[in-house]
């Protein structure tokens, strides 16, 4: 029995724990050499630090676009495959990765001459820009190995290979923590030591997922660039589900650059917390995005074989394990916030504005995880756009206005209390969207008996 024949018959509980596995353990090494950077960063200099945050939009507007495309292939291979169409879900493959070309030119165009622009909007202090002129310009160039490093695993995952993300993510992470300390510590190349450590790494990480779709993945799906043609038709279906995807990552990154444009007011020290803690929170964050990974493919095809129970099932497990690994997070960051401000280098300047920040901040985790799962469960039936209305709702309509009163009160205490208050309306919205989907979508199918 092949990967993509499991979807469909294999026990949910089963495959969600075979799945998702290797997609939580991948996503942990994605958050380990992404903290990584920050530790050894902070070792340089605070404004060195600083300018990494600064810079984290831009990681995430890549991220943007290598996810968007990704969901739009992941989405139509294993819709495909439910409804026994393979040769479109290879299709999909393919016309993904020539979607992913147009995207890397978009980054390398930015890298080259967007930068100095960007950072502008943020601040005037020179040897910030300076800084971050040499990161941000870095990892644009080299973004293609985030690009496509996600078409890979999307591919993988669409198909039901979870394995060879795991192990691209492994070398991936192997990679950054031999190179940060050797181009940082080693070769003293400071902050574009950084930058090309996460680059190179992303490159490593690709080149692994790349083997597995055109070597390892061959039963499950073929990929074959001979002869490629663009298909309008398949391109446009994975744009459909993939753009929204695309544009509520992307209002997150523009909504990251506004909340830094608001902390950066209270200088460079408080940047630099905000920015420790979206790369420490990662470690609760990102296994659920894992966990997703895992349960996208099982929904997806659930949705071309109209099968609501295992739709429903599948999704109620990925909500449990995702509410444990974002609570656990929660209690480290609101129980133990000198351990996390260790972990960056902080000065006493950064533990004075860090200890309140944690705790509130920490408070949000203890249901994120819940919020996840249930927006990314939408994409797998088409329904991309319901994430888009979340996300929008959540950052443009509520972060950036009770970010901007309360802290026109409360200072910089205002900044995190808004940023807390944000996560909890928007888990109601996102309850309420969920259980509108379901009335609306899945009670409609016929019941099946497995």
């Amino acid at each position: 029995m092949t990967e993509k024949d499991r979807l469909g018959t294999e026990p949910v509980g089963r495959l969600m724990l075979r799945m998702a596995t290797p997609s939580v353990f991948a996503m942990i090494m994605q958050a380990l050499y992404s903290t990584v950077d920050s530790m050894f960063v902070g070792r340089i200099s605070a404004t060195s630090l600083a300018a990494i945050t600064l810079a984290f939009p831009v990681t995430m507007f890549s991220g943007a676009i290598s996810t968007g495309i990704g969901v739009g292939i992941n989405s139509s291979i294993s819709r495909n495959l439910g409804a026994g169409c393979p040769d479109k879900s290879s299709k999909a493959a393919v016309n993904g990765m020539a979607i992913g070309l147009l995207s890397a030119f978009i980054m390398i165009m930015f890298g080259l001459f967007g930068v100095r622009t960007f950072l502008g909007l943020y601040t005037s202090d020179p040897t910030l820009i300076s800084d971050g002129i040499i990161y941000i310009r870095t990892i644009s160039l080299l973004a293609f190995g985030q690009i496509f490093t996600q078409i890979s695993f999307s591919i993988l995952q669409g198909s039901g290979n979870m394995v060879i993300p795991l192990l691209s993510q492994i070398a991936g992470a192997i990679s950054v923590l031999v190179l940060d300390p050797l181009l940082i510590l080693v070769f003293h190349m400071g902050i574009q030591g950084a930058g090309l450590a996460s680059g190179c790494a992303q490159i490593v990480s690709m080149s692994v997922g790349l083997y597995g779709v055109f070597v390892v993945n061959k039963k499950n799906l073929e990929v074959r660039i001979k002869g490629f043609r663009p298909d309008i038709d398949v391109m446009k279906d994975i744009l459909s589900v993939g753009i929204p995807s695309m544009l509520t990552q992307a209002t997150t990154s523009v909504v990251s650059g506004i909340t830094n444009k608001i902390i950066s007011v209270y200088g460079s020290a408080a940047i630099s917390v905000y920015g420790g803690f979206s790369k420490l929170s990662s470690f609760g964050i990102l296994p659920v995005f894992g966990i997703t990974r895992g349960m996208t493919p099982i929904l997806g095809y659930s949705y071309g074989a109209k099968n609501r129970e295992r739709f429903i099932q599948t999704r109620r497990i990925a909500l449990f394990c995702a509410f444990i690994i974002s609570s656990v997070s929660g209690l480290s960051f609101v129980l133990l916030p000198n351990v996390a401000l260790s972990l960056i280098n902080a000065d006493e300047n950064m533990r004075t504005i860090g200890m309140s920040a944690y705790r509130y901040l920490g408070t949000t985790l203890f249901i994120c995880g819940i919020s996840i799962v249930l927006s990314q469960s939408f994409p797998p039936a088409k329904r991309s756009y319901l994430t888009m209305i979340y996300t929008i709702s959540r950052q443009v309509g509520i972060l950036i206005p009770l970010c901007l009163i309360l802290s026109k009160e409360f200072g910089l205490t205002g900044v995190w209390v808004g940023y807390a208050l944000t996560d909890y309306l928007a888990f109601l919205i996102v309850l309420i969207m969920s259980v509108i989907f379901r009335r609306r979508v899945l009670d409609k199918w016929p019941a099946k008996v497995e």
